[in-house]
Parts: structure tokens; C-alpha cells; sequence
């Protein structure tokens, strides 16, 4: 499928400052304006200006050239002839007479749009309060969403300052929020006009407001800024937590930084719908409901911990990424890769005790590994050749990957050296734009160590190294090539500056294919799992690792167990080694490690499809978790760890998932018990709603549901889904799916309810046929969305069987539009993997358990 090139208008027009009047309907749905627009037309002379717009009726244009003679300034009128929209590229585009020579211009357009359900531009966010249906109207610019509100240069390099005016209808109950301060507010009848104070220089998918009937809390930081935490006005209760953790990871960031918040105030609210986490809009972060809201009787430790990583990669933000941005979307990662690496530095600075750090291999660096390790991945510099594909690449490349690259880079030069050059940086290119190289120099400077040469493999090439650790008795030999999850018949030759991180006679790296060092006994190396490789034993130093596994540190254990699994099910080492390897683990306690031996234990079940498999594991998980089983229990204890109560829910999960009867028959009585979603501790809720579903019926459903409709909990409703989309009988299970595009699932939760469909093994073959049978709607109401764009992902990995892959390929072969061309592949890589591992294991497997 043919794309459009795409054309930078930045390069023809540099705007400098927006002055908008935007006058918003909400009980219309629509909305009318004025902008004007001051900037530089630069390159040849023309006869058009060209700026975004998308879905506008630009009514009017007058345009201005500006000269400037000693202290004066005045405009020449300049005829437009036309006003041509042009909506395959986005663009609405002035047409003169006259040559347009370089120089500064005016120009000032008169446009109207409408507000519509999906979550960009400019949205309502539904809610219920005291009974009655209402909504907020609120904005989601990023990344190229600003042209759907107002006619602008609408690229992160066009940085300008915004002089914003909102006209809303007069009430005594709604409010007004955006990016600064009010400035001062006009009364004109039934409308009300806001004017705010000028932004700081900035890029126009950093704009935002919010209108309607909300309330805060407020607190100030050591330095003063005054920090506010909105919410719809029955929520405003649930936002001390995030607020608490927004002062202190302010303090925490003016002081790493060793730059001052650039804002007089920091503003965050909860809305009610939004496509994805959280949005870092100068001065007025918005967030779903579940990313920064906590309520004690209802929100489990890992939400809580999760609302506490969001609001500090957000904050981060303000500076890296708001005060520096990107030049291009290329370097999309610099914004998302480094701030989620720097919430673990705040969170575990504010929270000790939660271990972020090793955490952080598990969430980060490991879910980056799974996606890096296709074929179909790409590099963390991308190029961005059409708009539409932007979305594709906020995936866990940009994130995950860029924060562990930043990780191994913190741990090469030092915790002072790195934090010095980053304020170096941040000083340097203040309200500027940088690109990657911009970085590496600045930490070059300061650290005076080679980190373009370190770094540039491994944001440049895509994938990452299989380090294979041979030893012969006199020699350990190291061996690197890139690790495929399915290998292709002809692999990439791409080598990496492998920090080894081993024994003492090792090299600190190696960059060439081979390397050797004189240490004879098994060693194992990457310890502090902080480099971004998988590495690969030979069966017997797997065996001796697996008889000392309790002397290894819990990170060590965690990579040791990962890699083998991964080594094995892409055919790098027999499977048989890694399931051993997992049987040594019966003494293990750290929860990050149980989310290793949980996911692969999962990948097993879900992958090999196997009735034989299935029932032979389940005395496998008994008796690998009957030791924490019995350590945990079903009650919190005061002696608990941060870590004991995150394990709790996946040693019981696991066990009930395993048919265990008296964890059953447990969850199944506290399920019967419950009156309300209080009675459970919101950490078992998960486990106790979907163990309910597995063994339920109709009346289990209708009592889901109901708890699922009557919830205005957005955690809640996401769990419920979960257990709704759970159900093995058809009736109930397509009654599930039938549900997604009603008015009883939100927007925003669409996705989760398809994507546990396609998770359920009774569902997935329906959840197929909803898909395709729904896939128009789907694309109209969430084709903007990042979850949308992840899709195949979602079907592909679903299924094992050849037959499938057919059935996938045709359907996806006409979709290959810019936003879904890489998820398509990816989807098709994994499917087939899948088979591949499947066809090669399986026979193994049944072996391993019934043995």
C-alpha cells in the first residue's frame, strides 16, 4: 500500500508565538476559534503558507507581511485567493497572488470542529455524579493531535509560545484549566472568557485544557510551586497519594536536575476516559483514572505502586522532553526511554523499600527483550516517514528498551558523571530541540569517556547479543550474534559493546564476535543482569548453577532463569535444561523472580495448547509454590515485605489457576461471601474474580457484571473485565464480547476486554471472529489509540496451530496501513514462532512433567 511522503512544514514556516481564542459547546459538541499565528517563512519564495489542520472548515484568513525599520514595525495586507484544505496530508493551505518572500508574516484564521468520542483532539470524558450522566471536555494533542483544534505547525520542532483564551458557558459549578495560570476572566452573559498566562516556548502537542465540573487538593513544593491534583468532584478524595508523591518528586528533580520547575504551578488531573496512561502537557499533566488515583479499600499495591512510577515519569517529563524536546520523532525515545528509567531513580529514592531497581529488570528490560528479540523490531533511532506511524513506535522499544540502554549507560560512567551531564544537557539546549548525538556529547563532556562510540550500536542497530559462555577446563570462551526469537535463515552479522560484568580476569566488554578470558569453572556473567543480552550456557553449568542456585543474588536469578528460558524456546539450547533450571526454584522469595517463573509457566500453557500439558503441570506449580503457599497464606501479616504482598496474589494465582482444591475451593467461598468488592482485599480481587469465572456459570456472570456496572473504580472495572472475559462456556463468553462495543464497556477499557479475550483458551477462535467481524468499528472509535495499533499483536500471539497463519495473512493483508504495517509483522513473527516452538517442544514438554 502506496503512503504519503512526508513533508516537514517547519522547514518552509518557523512559528514564534499563537495567540487562540477558542470558544468551546460543549452541549453541542462543537467548537468555533481564531488563532494567530506569528512566524518566519523561510527557503524560496512562494505563493502559499502551509499549516495543519485536520477535520477544521477554516472560515477566513488574513495574512500580513511584517516590516521592521529601525524601532517600527508595520503589516502589508496580502490578498489570499484561495483557502485550499488539503485532508490526505493534513493541511490547510493559503494560496496568493503575490510572491511570499522570506520573512516574518501574520496570520490570523477563523475555524470551527467537532467535538467527538475518540480520545484526541479535542474529547468529552463521561461520568456519572449523584446520579446524573455528565461529561468534561478535555484534550489529548500528542503526537500529532493539536491540527485537530487549531491550524498550526504541528511538529515538536516548531517550538512557540501560546497565548491562549477559553470562552466557555458561565457556571457556577465548572472549571477551567490549561497549561499556565489564569490571567484574568471576562463576563459577557451567559459565556465566561479565560485568559491565561503566556506558556514558555514549546511544542504544540504539549498544549491542554480541561473543562468541567471538577474540584483538587493542593500542596507546594520546598522551592514553592504550587502543585494541584483535580479529579471529578467525587474522586477528589482519591488524589492525596499521587499528589503527596507529585511535591516530593518535584523536589527530588529540581534538585538531580539542579534546574528549577520552569512554571509557577504544576497541575495533574484524573479523566475519566483517556486512550492511554498519562500525558505530560506542560503544567497540566492529564492521566486515566487508574494511572493517578488511589483509594485505600479499593486499589491494589501494584496499582498504587504503578500510580506512584507514573507520576514521577511524568514530572520527569517537565524537564526532559518539555524543557529539551526531540527534534523529530526519531528520537521519540529520548523523551520516553530516559523518563522511564528516571521514575525508578525518584520512586526508589522516595520508596526504598520497594526494591524498584530490581523490579526495573523485570518490567523494563525483560518486556523490552521479548519485543527486541523479532525480527520486526526497529532500532531506538527510527525513522518516521508518514505521521500516522508515530503511534506505532510508542511501544516498548521507545520505552523499555531506551530506559535499559540508559540503565547499562548509568552503570558505565557512574552516578556523577551521569547526572552531571545531563544537567550539562538540559542547561545547554533549554527550550531547544537536541537529537541523540546531542545527548551523548553532553555526557561526553563531562564524563570525558567514548559514550557516541558505547551507545551508538545499541540505539542505531535493532535487536540485541546471545552471549554463549563456553569452558573447556582451561578457558572460558564468550561468543555474541544477535538473538532472534524465531531464527531466520539468513541472520543479521550485527555485533554490540557487550559490558561483561563477569569474573575478574574478564574483559569489561567485547565488541567483536569472540572473546576469551582465563577462568576455567562455570561463571556466571552480566551479573547485576544490567547489560542488555541474554546469555546462553551449556547444559552442565546450567546443572551446577541450579545446585547453588540460593547462593546467586535475587537480579542474578532472575536473568539466569529468564535467559535459559528464552535461549530454549527460541532453540538456542535444549528446553529440558531451562525446565531443571525451574525445578531448583521450590526455596525461591523474590517476587520479580516469581514474575519470571509465572510468565514462562503461562508462555507453556498458552503456546503448547495441549490438553496432556495442561493437566500434567498443574502438580508441577503445587508443588513448586507449596513452600511460599504455606510461608504467605491468604492474610497479610505485619511482618510482610513490600515484596511478600506482591507475591501473595501470584503464589495463590497460581495455585488456583493449577486446580489446587483447597486454594479453589478458598477463593470460591470468599467469592460467594462477598457483598461488596470491599469484603476482598483489592490485591486477591484478580484472583479470587477470574478463579470464579473459570468455575462458574450464568449467575456468576450477571454477578460480574453487575459489580462491573455499578463500579465507578476504573481498577475495578479492568479487574472485572478480566474475570467477564474469563468464562469457558460459549454462551458466556460471547455475551463478553458482545458487550465491547456497547455503551456498558467504556472506550478505553475496549481493548482490555479483547485482549483477555484473545488470552482465554475456550474465547480466542470467537474473539477472532468478533474482531474481524467488528474490525470497521474498531478502527473508527479506537483507530487512533496506541492499543489499537497493537491489535495483531494481541490475535497473533493468541494462537500455535498453521492453520491460523492462513486465516491471519488474509485478513491482514489489505490493513497494511502506516500505523499497523510493523504490528501486522510482528503479529505474523510471533504466530509463527509459536508453531516452530511448539513442533519442536512439545513432545519434550509432556516428556519433562510426566516424568
Amino acid at each position: 500500500m502506496s503512503t504519503k511522503k512526508l513533508v516537514r512544514l517547519f522547514e518552509t514556516f518557523k512559528p514564534s508565538d499563537y495567540i487562540l481564542e477558542l470558544n468551546l459547546d460543549p452541549k453541542g459538541k462543537k467548537f468555533g476559534g481564531t488563532v494567530t499565528i506569528r512566524g518566519q517563512k523561510t527557503g524560496r519564495p512562494s505563493q502559499r503558507l502551509t499549516f495543519h489542520a485536520k477535520d477544521l472548515n477554516v472560515t477566513s484568513a488574513i495574512l500580513h507581511k511584517v516590516h521592521t525599520k529601525g524601532s517600527k514595525t508595520d503589516g502589508t495586507k496580502i490578498k489570499i485567493d484561495r483557502i485550499n484544505i488539503q485532508k490526505s496530508y493534513d493541511e490547510v493551505r493559503l494560496h496568493t497572488a503575490e510572491n511570499l518572500y522570506p520573512g516574518e508574516y501574520h496570520v490570523v484564521l477563523e475555524f470551527n470542529g467537532t467535538i467527538t468520542d475518540p480520545m484526541n483532539g479535542l474529547y468529552p470524558c463521561y461520568f456519572t455524579l449523584d446520579g446524573k450522566k455528565k461529561y468534561l471536555i478535555a484534550t489529548q494533542f500528542e503526537s500529532h493531535h493539536a491540527r485537530e483544534v487549531f491550524p498550526c505547525i504541528d511538529e515538536p520542532e516548531a517550538k512557540a509560545t501560546f497565548d491562549l483564551a477559553l470562552i466557555t458557558p458561565s457556571s457556577k459549578t465548572e472549571t477551567v484549566i490549561a497549561n499556565t495560570p489564569v490571567r484574568s476572566t471576562m463576563v459577557e452573559g451567559d459565556l465566561t472568557t479565560t485568559f491565561f498566562e503566556i506558556t514558555p516556548i514549546m511544542s504544540t502537542y504539549l498544549l491542554a485544557f480541561v473543562h468541567g465540573e471538577i474540584g483538587y487538593k493542593e500542596a507546594k513544593t520546598k522551592s514553592g510551586t504550587l502543585v494541584r491534583a483535580f479529579a471529578t468532584l467525587d474522586k477528589v478524595d482519591q488524589t492525596d497519594f499521587a499528589l503527596d508523591v507529585a511535591v516530593k518528586c518535584l523536589d527530588f528533580y529540581e534538585d538531580y536536575f539542579g534546574i528549577p520547575f520552569p512554571l509557577p504551578k504544576s497541575d495533574m488531573i484524573a479523566l475519566p476516559d483517556f486512550a492511554s496512561g498519562a500525558m505530560e502537557n506542560w503544567g497540566l499533566i492529564t492521566y486515566r483514572e487508574q494511572c493517578m488515583l488511589v483509594d485505600p479499600k479499593n486499589t491494589s499495591l501494584p496499582t498504587k505502586q504503578y500510580v506512584a512510577m507514573v507520576v514521577a515519569h511524568e514530572l520527569a517529563h517537565q524537564w526532559f522532553g518539555n524543557l529539551v524536546t526531540m527534534r523529530w520523532w526519531t528520537d521519540l525515545w529520548l523523551n520516553e526511554g530516559f523518563a522511564s528509567w528516571i521514575e525508578y531513580l525518584a520512586v526508589d529514592k522516595l520508596f526504598p523499600e520497594w526494591d524498584m531497581w530490581t523490579q526495573f529488570i523485570v518490567d523494563e528490560q525483560q518486556s523490552a527483550m521479548k519485543l527486541d528479540a523479532l525480527d520486526n523490531t526497529h532500532p531506538i533511532e527510527v525513522p518516521i516517514n508518514h505521521p500516522d506511524e508515530i503511534r506505532s513506535i510508542f511501544d516498548a522499544i521507545s520505552y523499555n528498551k531506551g530506559a535499559s540502554v540508559i540503565h547499562m549507560l548509568h552503570g558505565y560512567l557512574g552516578a556523577e558523571h551521569f547526572r552531571d551531564g545531563l544537567r550539562h544537557y538540559l542547561k545547554q539546549h533549554a527550550y531547544k530541540n537536541t537529537d541523540t548525538l546531542d545527548l551523548w556529547q553532553a555526557l561526553e563532556d563531562i564524563s570525558k569517556k567514548p559514550v557516541k562510540q558505547f551507545m551508538h550500536a545499541w540505539t542505531s542497530q535493532p535487536g540485541f547479543p546471545i552471549v554463549s559462555v563456553a569452558t573447556d577446563g582451561k578457558k572460558t570462551n564468550l561468543t555474541q550474534e544477535r538473538f532472534y526469537l524465531d531464527k531466520p535463515a539468513q541472520k543479521s552479522p550485527l555485533h554490540w559493546p557487550v559490558p561483561v560484568l563477569g569474573p575478574a580476569d574478564a574483559p569489561e566488554s567485547f565488541t567483536s564476535a569472540q572473546a576469551v578470558y582465563t577462568t576455567a569453572a562455570p561463571a556466571k556473567i552480566n551479573q547485576g543482569q544490567s547489560g542488555f543480552y541474554r546469555t546462553v550456557y551449556d547444559p552442565s553449568s546450567i546443572a551446577e548453577f541450579a545446585s547453588i542456585i540460593v547462593n546467586f543474588s535475587p537480579l542474578d536469578r532472575l536473568g539466569l532463569l529468564s535467559d535459559s528460558f528464552e535461549a530454549a524456546k527460541s532453540g538456542y539450547t535444549p528446553l529440558n535444561s531451562a525446565l531443571q533450571l525451574l525445578a531448583a526454584y521450590e526455596a525461591e522469595s523474590n517476587s520479580a523472580v516469581w514474575d519470571i517463573i509465572a510468565m514462562n509457566i503461562g508462555e507453556i500453557r498458552r503456546v503448547m495448547d495441549d490438553d496432556a500439558v495442561r493437566d500434567a503441570i498443574k502438580p508441577f506449580i503445587v508443588k513448586l509454590t507449596a513452600r511460599e503457599l504455606n510461608r504467605l497464606g491468604w492474610e497479610e501479616k505485619a511482618t510482610d515485605s513490600h515484596f511478600d504482598k506482591l507475591l501473595r496474589p501470584t503464589i495463590i494465582g497460581l495455585n488456583a489457576g493449577a486446580d489446587e482444591p483447597l486454594t479453589t475451593k478458598e477463593a470460591l467461598s470468599r467469592f460467594d461471601l462477598m457483598k461488596a468488592p470491599e469484603d476482598i482485599p483489592a490485591d486477591l480481587r484478580g484472583i479470587i474474580y477470574t478463579t470464579a469465572a473459570r468455575n462458574g456459570d450464568s449467575k456468576t456472570f450477571d454477578k460480574l457484571l453487575l459489580l462491573h456496572n455499578k463500579t465507578t473504580n476504573s481498577e475495578e472495572r479492568v479487574t472485572l473485565a478480566a474475570a467477564l472475559t474469563n468464562f469457558k462456556q460459549p454462551a458466556l463468553y460471547e455475551k463478553a464480547l458482545s458487550l465491547i462495543n456497547t455503551d456498558i464497556v467504556r472506550r478505553q477499557d475496549a481493548m482490555y476486554w479483547l485482549a483477555y479475550s484473545f488470552g482465554n483458551r475456550f474465547s480466542k477462535d470467537a474473539a477472532w471472529k468478533w474482531m474481524v467481524k467488528n474490525w470497521g468499528w474498531l478502527e473508527k472509535e479506537l483507530g487512533s489509540d496506541l492499543s489499537f495499533s497493537r491489535t495483531p499483536i494481541y490475535a497473533g500471539r493468541a494462537f500455535s496451530n498453521p492453520e491460523f497463519l492462513k486465516e491471519y495473512n488474509e485478513f491482514f493483508k489489505d490493513k497494511q496501513t502506516p500505523g499497523l504495517v510493523r504490528a501486522i509483522k510482528q503479529g505474523e513473527e510471533m504466530l509463527k514462532w509459536q508453531i516452530a516452538w511448539k513442533q519442536r517442544d512439545l513432545a519434550a514438554i509432556q516428556a519433562f512433567l510426566q516424568s
